[in-house]
């Protein structure tokens, strides 16, 4: 029996995490004609915070701990206009000040705060789903 990989080519996925490290599938310019070959090349491994939404990947994003993260590094984050934002503290799940995720709520964006590998997991599967979803994740 054949199988055809289950994936998005006009969107970011995240295709794998671990420790101080998270691969990105990057979106493909045209989705007809994609071969295998095309998606492993269009693989962005990432070793710094970042934030990824379905239609774009802000790199090099400033904290690299959850206790360095203020309310200025989440307006790239609102910048973005999502419904959900998924907060990856890193290999634990830690919480931020709530003041410091106000500026979220204020707007009316949720926020679910987990561990990275936690909030990679979510993102993809509500990204399919076809929600306005962000995911700003701390890569320690």
């Amino acid at each position: 029996m054949r199988f055809a990989p289950d994936k998005d080519f006009a969107s970011y996925t995240i295709r794998a995490y671990q420790s101080r490290q998270v691969k990105i599938l990057a979106p493909v310019e045209s989705t007809a004609a994609v071969t295998e070959n095309q998606a492993k090349n269009d693989e962005i491994t990432l070793t710094h915070s970042f934030i990824i939404a379905p239609k774009q990947l802000k790199e090099n994003w400033p904290p690299q701990k959850i206790a360095e993260l203020t309310e200025r590094h989440l307006q790239a984050v609102i910048d973005l206009q999502p419904e959900l934002v998924l907060l990856g503290t890193g290999k634990s799940l830690e919480f931020p000040s709530p003041s410091i995720t106000q500026s979220l709520f204020t707007k009316g964006i949720g926020v679910e705060i987990m561990d990275t590998a936690a909030a990679c997991r979510t993102y993809n599967v509500l990204m399919h789903e076809g929600r306005k979803v962000v995911a700003a994740l701390i890569v320690n």
